[in-house]
């Protein structure tokens, strides 16, 4: 068959979903479905695959989905409790006497804040949207501005895993991707928070504001460049959260300088949780995080289950869950823990786990399935040979990934680099995982690197920072923070305000690439 007709189809399921969230306002879990049977049935029609092969992809993508559907399934429920405990409310309150302004409020808590509670593996698009809203934001500056604030330090969320991982896999110098990936950042890091306030504010917001939001990205990303370059390899999982931290302290100081007070005196309402209490969830969390991060506790704590947390899929294929090391497993702890001090009347409990169930299932579920679309594009054109799930000679080419990847270097040629980063826009849109998009392309991104004898580390990099920036737009992640705040209505039209950031910063991305492999 022809090799753009392929293409066309390889991009077809994607394509719909995107219209069908954005043009017509269908739920995301709905989409997520449509897109999935249209992803196993071109692939099983038009890209040698088997049927038995899709759905067993499908099986390890929702396995694999865990990270991310669990996630959002026991963050809603902390969340939820924390809004019917009090906790919210007044964290709130508290907040207001740190930032009284609204673009401070954007800065301290969706730069700041949420790398930080990114990079230690936690969730600022559950999080955060409770308090945006609670400070004043409309439903969709809530919900747009944790997820555009999920990534701006691109890879090195949730411990730098969308760099270890694939680094392990394929034997990359972790130190030399990371390094890499850093240069991008300055200007990205500052590009995400000047769309924040040009997404919550309009142009008023961007002249209010510009000052702060270049000082918050630049100290983002240079503190990023600072700390990947004098932390060992084994740590660079805390490069995140100590430049999240920075940014704070940054932030805080620049206040200080301006003569403004650290804490606005206002009078807390009467029956507000004191600080420590309302905080008490993510105060576990965090020490909980950062205890497991440690490589001899991680040890340790996998060996408990051993080998009973590899699940077979099929012939060679298995997910290892790693339960006990994973941040979903420590959330749903810290909210256990947490309850007693948060909830005092039975009633409560009722309230909280039924509205919880509502919220949750259906952002879960989405998450799971848009992985299992993921899956089923980087299975197709493969089939079980000697025992394992691999390529026949020469079958490479009925890949749907590989198609898309080889189309466009193919079409572009040298102009290939300047658009490559939107394979990473692409691969993190449809999976919600900018580690799955990583190891999805990397085949793609290596073959094409060669044949047109480009510098691989800085193609990679720059597709792996397209595949942060797309955590702004990605359905899965713009699902779960709208489900707290009961707003499943508005996912089309945040991700229709909020590609317009992340396409530009994506465009951003692919001119740096050129310059970087120019020099």
């Amino acid at each position: 068959m022809d090799q753009t007709i392929l293409f066309i189809l390889a991009i077809l399921p994607i394509m719909v979903i995107f219209v069908g969230l954005v043009f017509f306002r269908r739920s995301g879990t709905l989409m997520a479905f449509i897109g999935w049977a249209l992803t196993v049935l071109i692939a099983v029609t038009f890209f040698n695959t088997s049927l038995s092969i899709a759905l067993y992809a499908s099986l390890d993508g929702i396995i694999a989905s865990f990270g991310i559907s669990l996630m959002v399934l026991f963050t809603i429920l902390q969340v939820t409790m924390m809004d019917i405990g009090g906790a919210i409310r007044s964290i709130t309150e508290y907040i207001k006497e740190i930032a009284a302004e609204r673009y401070d409020q954007i800065m301290l808590l969706n730069v700041g804040l949420g790398s930080f509670l990114v990079s230690i593996g936690a969730t600022p698009v559950t999080m955060l949207p409770p308090i945006m809203l609670a400070l004043g934001f409309s439903p969709l500056a809530s919900v747009a501005l944790p997820c555009l604030g999920y990534d701006p330090l691109t890879s090195f969320s949730l411990l730098a895993v969308p760099i270890t991982l694939p680094a392990a896999i394929f034997g990359l110098d972790v130190t030399i991707l990371g390094s890499t990936i850093a240069l991008f950042l300055p200007v990205v890091s500052t590009g995400f928070a000047l769309g924040m306030l040009w997404l919550a504010d309009g142009i008023n917001g961007l002249k209010k504001g510009l000052f702060p939001a270049i000082l918050a990205g630049l100290s983002l990303g240079l503190s990023c460049i600072f700390f990947v370059n004098i932390l060992p390899a084994s740590a660079i999982g805390l490069v995140g959260v100590f430049s999240g931290l920075v940014t704070i302290l940054v932030l805080l100081a620049h206040r200080k300088l301006q003569g403004k007070p650290l804490l606005v005196k206002r009078e807390i309402p009467a029956g507000s949780l004191p600080l420590w209490k309302a905080a008490l969830p993510w105060i576990l969390l965090v020490v909980f995080i950062v205890i497991i991060s440690i490589p001899a506790v991680q040890t340790g704590l996998y060996n408990i289950l051993g080998d009973l947390q590899k699940i077979p899929i099929v012939a060679n294929k298995s997910v290892d869950i790693k339960l006990l090391n994973q941040a979903y497993f420590w959330v749903l702890i810290s909210t256990l823990v947490a309850a007693p001090f948060l909830i005092k009347r039975k009633e409560d409990g009722k309230k909280i786990v039924t509205l919880w169930l509502k919220r949750a299932w259906s952002p879960t579920l989405a998450a799971a399935i848009f992985f299992a679309i993921a899956y089923v594009m980087d299975w197709s054109g493969q089939s079980v040979i000697q025992g394992a799930v691999g390529f026949a000679p020469g079958a490479m080419t009925t890949n749907m990934n590989v198609v898309i990847g080889l189309t466009l270097a193919g079409i572009l040629g040298a102009a290939f680099p300047l658009v490559s980063p939107l394979l990473g826009l692409f691969g993190s849109f449809v999976s919600g995982s900018e580690t799955s998009s990583n190891v999805m392309f990397y085949g793609i991104l290596k073959s094409s690197s060669d044949v047109l004898s480009l510098d691989f580390i800085k193609v990679y990099a720059a597709h792996a920072v397209a595949g942060g920036i797309a955590s702004s737009i990605a359905p899965a992640k713009i699902m779960n923070a709208a489900a707290v705040i009961d707003q499943p209505g508005i996912i089309g039209e945040v991700i229709k305000k909020s590609a317009v950031v992340a396409i530009i910063l994506t465009a951003i991305t692919g001119v740096m690439l050129v310059i970087m492999l120019a020099l």
